[in-house]
């Protein structure tokens, strides 16, 4: 049989329908929805023998409403998780996150150049270095360096805020020892004897001599200070020029501004690393008990 036979036959079903019986007994239109349902029935017996696929609208008050559309679930944004640790440069910094961002590292300096923008305090006259502080960050994949650099200074500003650094009379010398004290403790438990010496000499007129003044001069991040280099003729040669060099030298943590703040109780005058592997550092006050501590360093490098 075809399809227009099928479809022929089903309609003339439907005329030979009996008459419904007397309303009382039945709910009115009740015929109206059996020839409903069976001409659905019809197109459904149709299509089926196409072999094809047919919206069928029912007869419920609905029908004529579209389907609400299913909104799409927002994918979340990538991040860069990224640790900054105590001590790095700027240098440093903005080729660690060039490579964790993708961005190109000249981005990061060319944001670094509006210190206003980012936030720094008025006493880090525009500078960076020494106010990007070290701690663990999430950046969203759509950060800019700008957005990035300021998250780091905001936290610089909240831990100097914890410290009270802005009522000091001089915080841009605080931050500068604090950096100072960093590049040169191997260890935490050093930073207030080592911070310590650096206010002891500063308070006798006498030079810092310090070889992480020396090398943030040269560009260079660490080595031995020779006798050529000792030369240089930069405010950050230490060596050479009386008092704190003109900017921070790194870029300090919680506990060298803190040592930088309260430094240890002592007359010491010297500090030099004894035991290289270890990172021991021995303490002097007078030039008899420095000279006994190089010596000491001399024989640990020649065992070594």
């Amino acid at each position: 049989m075809n399809v227009e036979n099928l479809l022929r036959e089903t309609l003339a079903d439907m005329a030979d329908e009996q008459v419904p019986p007397p309303p009382a007994r039945f709910l009115p239109n009740r015929p109206a929805r059996r020839r409903g349902a069976a001409l659905a029935a019809a197109v459904t017996v149709v299509a089926l023998a196409l072999g094809g696929t047919i919206a069928v609208r029912t007869l419920s008050p609905e029908a004529g409403r579209p389907e609400a559309p299913v909104a799409a679930r927002p994918q979340p944004e990538r991040t860069h998780k990224m640790t900054i640790n105590e001590g790095w440069r700027v240098a440093r910094l903005f080729d660690n996150l060039s490579r964790a961002t993708g961005e190109p590292a000249k981005s990061f300096a060319r944001a670094a150049e509006d210190g206003r923008a980012l936030g720094l305090p008025p006493y880090a006259k525009g500078r960076l270095e020494g106010f990007a502080h070290p701690g663990t960050y999430s950046f969203a994949d759509s950060a800019t360096p700008a957005a990035i650099l300021t998250e780091m200074v905001a936290r610089f500003r909240e831990t100097a805020d914890e410290l009270g650094l802005a009522s000091r009379r001089a915080p841009l010398d605080v931050v500068i020892i604090a950096s100072l004290v960093q590049a040169e403790s191997p260890t935490e438990a050093d930073m207030p004897k080592v911070a310590r010496v650096i206010h002891n000499r500063l308070a006798r007129g006498m030079r810092l001599q310090l070889n992480s003044t020396v090398l943030y001069g040269l560009g260079r991040y660490r080595g031995d200070v020779t006798t050529e280099d000792l030369k240089l003729r930069s405010p950050y040669n230490t060596y050479r020029h009386r008092g704190l060099p003109p900017g921070p030298v790194s870029n300090p943590g919680e506990a060298a501004l803190k040592a930088a703040l309260h430094p240890a109780a002592g007359p010491w005058l010297h500090f030099v690393v004894t035991d290289p592997k270890r990172g021991t550092l021995g303490f002097a006050t007078t030039g008899e008990e420095f000279a006994e501590l190089v010596e000491r360093a001399a024989r640990a490098r020649l065992s070594g």
